[in-house]
């Protein structure tokens, strides 16, 4: 049955031709719409590599420091010293990093030209935590991190512009008048990869300067974040109740500073609706102005769908009260209707998905504020289109069902001579 009405909703769609390709459009339109909403929320928070453990980790990226006396404060990030005695030695994460980003000019031994590049100084631990794709090589040890040596991970790219190949492990650049040895190779990492993204990772151990830290408010700040990875989402409340513990006796050791993470650690959902570590998250803030505007997104393929179908019936109701009077049944007609509609809405759903594609590559630059690297496990996650389309179906066939049920129940006579 199903079959038939299909191919029955097929000839009615290539006789209305115009009135179709306008329900197409409508819908495709409404999908390219809330998918590229969609899309670009999946870029920016979705797991993808190598960023893969995003709804695992907590995020802290803001600390507070001020004089016992009030006399000052510093809203920033944290030392190496609070990193160690505060977040390494927490018991209840799988997995601690920290990380400080910096603007570099690096250049091949002999040569005066530079080439600028983000540098990651990091830790061991970082490789745990991020999933990276090694092309060539491995990433730094911990015996590498405490010998200090100078050994470094670099980006495909970024291993092309200054060897000539990606395999270029054993290779030697310098930065900062110092030789530095290359002993992995990655893939390249997209820039909507906020944490892990950098064009070269290097051991923070070889920064003197960022291991001499700061003299202000008692070497408390500096410019280190801190990432953690839970075994499970269930472990976040533990995990900030042991580091408040570990927050709450090292101010116990300083004579004339007190430390304060604020909002930190947050998690990637708070982080989607708007954490950054300085100031809490509001959700409902959030839900009016994200909500609203996906509500408004949606509510475009219904009106669509409920001013074309209303018009479609105006124009078959002759068709209906001849069939009606053959003893056909209201449901019968109804669900003719509703195949119509879905016939339509998957059509619809498929050129407005390829034309989110085509908008999301277009406007990239405007959408977003680096210009992203996308690859395809990022974009391409059948469960967010499913779920986008599967709203979308949803409210075509309910705005296409009422008026459909009305025109069905309509009596024979009024529906004969045409009478509203």
């Amino acid at each position: 049955m199903i079959k038939l009405y299909l191919k029955q909703a097929w000839q009615l769609l290539r006789q209305n031709r115009l009135i179709t390709s306008i329900s197409i459009a409508g819908t495709a339109l409404s999908v390219a719409a809330v998918m590229l909403v969609v899309l670009i929320y999946q870029v920016n928070y979705a797991n993808y590599a190598p960023e893969n453990n995003r709804y695992r980790m907590l995020y802290v990226t803001s600390m507070s420091a001020r004089s016992a006396d009030d006399a000052g404060k510093n809203n920033g990030q944290m030392s190496l010293r609070v990193l160690r005695e505060c977040l390494y030695s927490l018991q209840t994460p799988q997995a601690v990093t920290g990380i400080a980003k910096a603007k570099q000019f690096i250049n091949k031994p002999g040569e005066r030209l530079s080439t600028s590049c983000t540098v990651l100084f990091t830790d061991q631990s970082f490789w745990r935590i991020f999933d990276f794709h090694f092309i060539s090589g491995g990433p730094f040890t911990t015996t590498d991190m405490e010998a200090k040596l100078r050994r470094v991970v670099v980006s495909a790219t970024m291993a092309r512009k200054l060897f000539g190949t990606a395999d270029a492990v054993g290779a030697t650049f310098r930065m900062n008048h110092l030789n530095y040895k290359v002993c992995g190779v990655v893939d390249d990492v997209s820039r909507s990869a906020q944490v892990a993204y950098a064009d070269v990772w290097i051991p923070y151990t070889v920064n003197t300067e960022l291991m001499s830290g700061s003299r202000s408010y008692e070497n408390t700040t500096g410019p280190f974040s801190a990432y953690l990875l839970a075994a499970s989402s269930s472990d976040f409340a533990s995990i900030r109740k042991e580091l408040q513990e570990k927050v709450n006796r090292f101010n116990g050791s300083l004579a004339e500073t007190e430390i304060d993470f604020m909002y930190s650690p947050y998690t990637q959902w708070e982080r989607i609706i708007g954490a950054n570590g300085f100031s809490e998250p509001k959700l409902q803030q959030w839900l009016l102005n994200t909500g609203g505007m996906l509500l408004f997104l949606l509510l475009l393929p219904a009106l669509n769908t409920i001013g074309i179908t209303l018009t479609q019936f105006r124009k078959r109701r002759s068709e209906i009260g001849i069939r009606k009077s053959f003893g056909a049944h209201s449901g019968i007609l109804v669900m003719q209707v509703l195949t119509e509609n879905l016939l339509i809405s998957c059509i619809g759903g498929a050129i407005g998905l390829i034309f989110s594609y085509v908008l999301l590559y277009l406007c990239r630059s405007i959408l977003f504020t680096t210009m992203p690297h996308f690859s395809f496990e990022m974009l391409l996650q059948p469960a967010t289109f499913l779920l986008a389309f599967l709203f979308i179906l949803i409210l075509n066939l309910l705005s296409a069902g009422w008026p459909a049920y009305k025109a069905a129940r309509m009596p024979i006579v009024q529906a004969l001579n045409d009478l509203e």
